[in-house]
C-alpha cells in the first residue's frame, strides 16, 4: 500500500508526518520534529533551507527569505540570490525539503503528499500551494484545512461523540473551525479566521516597541537598518518564547548598531497588553464561526489549541475566561495539523482509520448581475451561487438572462465574500462567453459553480439553448495572473542539487552505473511492496533506506554490497 506522506507547511514552521500501523509518525529533521520555513542562499549561491537558513537570517537578512507563507496567492517576484522567484516557487523549496528527508527516513519514493492550509485560505492560495507540491516533484493527493487536520489527528485517539472547537493560531495566520464528531464522523460545521493574524504580528508589536524605546535613549531608528533589524527579531522572537513561561525577558544585542548597545528588559504583562486586541480579534471570528454553525458556546464540549503561538499564556486566559472550558493540547500544537494530514492521507491511500472526514468552504461564491439594490437597479449587485460551509465537494447552479436583444456575449465576474455588492468582496477572476444566439433579451445563461475537495474553484458558463459553454478554473484573485509551471519547473531546478546533476559532475561514470542500479532495485522493489509478507516487506525496507543513505554519503563500497543483496532479494520474490 502506497505512503502518502502529511505536510504542515506552516508559516514559521513546517512537518512532515506518515502513517505507520495505523498512527501517524513525525519525521525528525536534523534531529528536530519540526523544521523552519526558511529558505536561503548561501555566499557561493548555493540553497539553503531549514534551520541552515534560519542561521544565517540574522547574519545576511537581504539572502534569506522568512514568512513566505503570508505571500502565496500573491503576483509578485522574491529577490533571492542573484535570481527572483514566485511565492510558489520559493515554498516549494521548503516542500522538496521535506520530501528529500522523508525519502532517506523511509528508504523509498515519496510521490504522493497531503498538504495542509488555513480554513480561511482563499482560491488563489489554496492554488498556490498545489503548484507549490507540483514543483517539488508531489502529486497533491489533497489540501486540506488546518483546524480540520487537527481535528482529525484528536479524533484519532477518541471514540466518544462530541462539539470541538479547535483554536489554530500559528506564525502567520489564524483560524478557528466547529467540528462535530459523530459515530466516526468528522464533521467541520463552520469555520472563521484571518490570513493575516499570527505570531509574526505578536513580533512586530514587540519589534516596535523595543525599537521604540531604542531610539528614546539612543537617537538611532533600528528598524531602518536591514541587519539591525533582523538581530532585533531573532532577539524578540527569543524573548517572547521566554514570556511563556517567565513574568520577565531580557533583549540583549551588543553592538547592535555601530557602537551602540541593546540592553531591554520586557514584562510580560506590559507584552500581553501589546497583543490582547490582536487576540480580541480571535474571540471575534470564534464568535461569527458558532453563529454560522448555529451553536451555542455552552454546547462546546472541548477546546483544543493549534499552532505555537497558541503556548502564550494569555491565549488560554482569554478562552478559559470567555468560554469556562479549560482549553486542551494533549497533542503537540506544533505537531498535530502534519499528523492529522498523515491520517487524512492514509485513508486516501486506503489504511484502515477511525474517521471520515467531512471538510467545509470557509468562503461565499458568487458572480455580479443587474438586479435591484436598496430600491434600485444595479449592475453590479452580488448574487452567492455557493453559500459559505457547505460541505466539499460541492456544485452549486443558477440562471441568468441576457439584459438586451441580440446580445452575442456575456461576461462573467466571480467574487468571494459576503458584501451585498459585487465589487465590496474580494474579486476571483473573468472571462467572456462569446457567440451566443441573436434572439431577445431573456436568452437563459447557466452560470455552474464547482468547489473540488481541495476548496479549488471551476466555473462553467452555458447557453441554455443550444448548450454553447465555457469553462474556467479560477486558480487566482486576478484571472490575468497564471503561474508558467513549466518555467517554474525549470527555475526551481536550477536552484535545487538534483541528484542527477551530482551523478554526472563529481562520481564519474562507474559510480553513475552503481546510482543507476540502485534506482533500477528502487523501482522493482516497489512494484512488489502490496504483495510482501511483514518480514519480507521489512528486510526490503531496510536495504531500500541503506542504498539510499549510501547514494547520500557517496559511500559506494557499501552501495555496492546493498545493491548485491537487493538484487539477490529481488530475484528471489520476483520467482
Amino acid at each position: 500500500m502506497e505512503t502518502i506522506v502529511g505536510i504542515d507547511l506552516g508559516t514559521t514552521n513546517s512537518e512532515i508526518s506518515y502513517l505507520k500501523d495505523g498512527k501517524p509518525v513525525i519525521i525528525n529533521i536534523d534531529n528536530q520534529p519540526i523544521m523552519p520555513s526558511c529558505v536561503g542562499v548561501d555566499k557561493s549561491g548555493n540553497l539553503l533551507v531549514g534551520m541552515a537558513a534560519k542561521n544565517q537570517a540574522v547574519s545576511d537578512p537581504e539572502a534569506t527569505v522568512l514568512s513566505i507563507k503570508r505571500k502565496m496567492g500573491e503576483s509578485i517576484k522574491i529577490p533571492l540570490g542573484d535570481k527572483e522567484f514566485s511565492p510558489e516557487e520559493i515554498s516549494s523549496f521548503i516542500l522538496s525539503e521535506l520530501k528529500k528527508q522523508a525519502e532517506n527516513h523511509l528508504g523509498i519514493e515519496v510521490k504522493k503528499a497531503v498538504i495542509t492550509v488555513p480554513a480561511y485560505f482563499d482560491d488563489a492560495q489554496r492554488k498556490a500551494t498545489k503548484d507549490a507540491g507540483a514543483l517539488a516533484g508531489l502529486d497533491v493527493a489533497r489540501i486540506i484545512n488546518e483546524p480540520t487536520a487537527a481535528a482529525v489527528a484528536y479524533d484519532a485517539g477518541h471514540k466518544e461523540n462530541h462539539k470541538m472547537l479547535v483554536y489554530d493560531l500559528g506564525g502567520g495566520t489564524f483560524d478557528v473551525s466547529l467540528v462535530v464528531v459523530e459515530d466516526g464522523i468528522v464533521e467541520v460545521k463552520a469555520s472563521h479566521g484571518d490570513t493575516h493574524l499570527g505570531g509574526d504580528d505578536f513580533d512586530d508589536l514587540l519589534m516596535n516597541h523595543v525599537a521604540e524605546e531604542f531610539k528614546n535613549k539612543k537617537g538611532t531608528d533600528l528598524s531602518q537598518d536591514v541587519k539591525a533589524r533582523s538581530r532585533l527579531r531573532a532577539s524578540v522572537e527569543k524573548a517572547k518564547r521566554e514570556l511563556s513561561d517567565n513574568p520577565y525577558a531580557k533583549i540583549r544585542e551588543e553592538f547592535i548598531f555601530q557602537d551602540h548597545h541593546l540592553d531591554i528588559e520586557i514584562q510580560r504583562l506590559d507584552y500581553e497588553e501589546m497583543i490582547r486586541p490582536l487576540l480580541q480579534k480571535t474571540l471575534d471570528c470564534i464568535h461569527m464561526c458558532l453563529k454560522d454553525a448555529s451553536i451555542l458556546p455552552r454546547d462546546i464540549d472541548k477546546i483544543i489549541l493549534v499552532g505555537g503561538t497558541t503556548r502564550t499564556p494569555l491565549v488560554h486566559e482569554i478562552i478559559q475566561k470567555e468560554f469556562g472550558l479549560e482549553p486542551r493540547y494533549e497533542i503537540s500544537p506544533d505537531l498535530i495539523v502534519s499528523m492529522g494530514a498523515a491520517i487524512q492521507g492514509g485513508m486516501i491511500a486506503g489504511h484502515d482509520t477511525h474517521s471520515i472526514l467531512v471538510d467545509i468552504t470557509p468562503h461565499t461564491f458568487g458572480t455580479s448581475a443587474i438586479d435591484e439594490y436598496q430600491g434600485m437597479m444595479r449592475p453590479d449587485v452580488y448574487i452567492p451561487i455557493i453559500n459559505r460551509n457547505t460541505p466539499l465537494p460541492v456544485s452549486k447552479a443558477e440562471v441568468f438572462q441576457t439584459s438586451h436583444d441580440e446580445q452575442e456575449k456575456v461576461e462573467v465576474n466571480i467574487y468571494q465574500g459576503e458584501e451585498s455588492l459585487a465589487g465590496d468582496n474580494t474579486f476571483i477572476g473573468n472571462f467572456m462567453v462569446e457567440g451566443l444566439s441573436k434572439v431577445p433579451a431573456g436568452n437563459k445563461m447557466v452560470l455552474n459553480l464547482e468547489l473540488d475537495i481541495n476548496g479549488i474553484l471551476k466555473v462553467t458558463a452555458m447557453e441554455k439553448a443550444t448548450g454553447l459553454s465555457k469553462e474556467v478554473i479560477m486558480d487566482t484573485k486576478n484571472v490575468q495572473r497564471s503561474l508558467d509551471l513549466d518555467a517554474a519547473k525549470k527555475n526551481v531546478a536550477s536552484m535545487l542539487s538534483m541528484e542527477e546533476d551530482v551523478i554526472d559532475i563529481s562520481v564519474g561514470e562507474e559510480k553513475g552505473d552503481l546510482i543507476s542500479k540502485a534506482k533500477e532495485l528502487r523501482i522493482r522493489a516497489e512494484k512488489l511492496s502490496e504483495s510482501l509478507n511483514e518480514e519480507d516487506a521489512k528486510e526490503i525496507h531496510d536495504l531500500l533506506a541503506k542504498s539510499l543513505k549510501a547514494v547520500n554519503e557517496h559511500d559506494w563500497e557499501t552501495l555496492s554490497d546493498v545493491n548485491e543483496s537487493l538484487e539477490d532479494m529481488i530475484f528471489y520474490l520476483e520467482e
